[in-house]
């Protein structure tokens, strides 16, 4: 993403004055203390890509911000069969409503004050997520044990062989399907 094909491309999708303003976001499911029983907490937060690597990752710097909290809970209303589903679910419904307001000004833009002192109409785009190994399975909505990345087959994990790319547009469209399912 630091390419400038791939700049000049999304930039190109966009009105003439728009400034893009690529997003990561990162969570991870912790154990808020040893001394609070089996009490976690999922948190969510935001950067953006064309802040340095070097300075994004300086606790001191604060170029990351927590956007929010997910809830984790253990769903024993739930039978034991449906848990899981109902798990992923929750995470699901939970960030599209935390990232509703990023997603409207994605698609619509807003204005702010670049770091130039102009007054800029930027468009966020998600750029990338970073997540754990669980996290990336839930957030492509697979099963953890398969790539969340590629097509691998489950008894060639580890070969180092190329396979084909997952396509965002075959999950979509699975996606679409199982919510007219309901």
């Amino acid at each position: 993403m630091w390419t400038g094909n791939w700049w000049w491309d999304i930039q190109s999708k966009l009105p003439e004055g728009v400034v893009v303003m690529p997003v990561i976001l990162s969570s991870d499911k912790m154990l808020l203390s040893q001394f609070s029983g089996d009490k976690k907490v999922w948190p969510v937060y935001l950067t953006i890509r064309n802040i340095s690597k070097d300075v994004r990752h300086q606790v001191s710097a604060h170029a990351t911000v927590l956007i929010g909290y997910l809830p984790v809970l253990k769903l024993d209303c739930f039978q034991k069969k449906s848990q899981l589903v109902t798990g992923y679910r929750l995470f699901h419904h939970s960030m599209a409503l935390l990232l509703c307001p990023l997603a409207n000004a994605g698609h619509k833009g807003r204005e702010m004050i670049c770091a130039n002192r102009y007054i800029c109409r930027i468009h966020p785009i998600l750029t990338a997520y970073i997540a754990d190994f669980p996290e990336q399975c839930l957030v492509a909505c697979n099963k953890e044990s398969w790539c969340p990345c590629c097509l691998v087959q489950l008894n060639k994990c580890g070969d180092l062989e190329d396979w084909e790319s997952c396509c965002m547009a075959d999950t979509l469209k699975t996606l679409q399907c199982m919510r007219r399912n309901k």
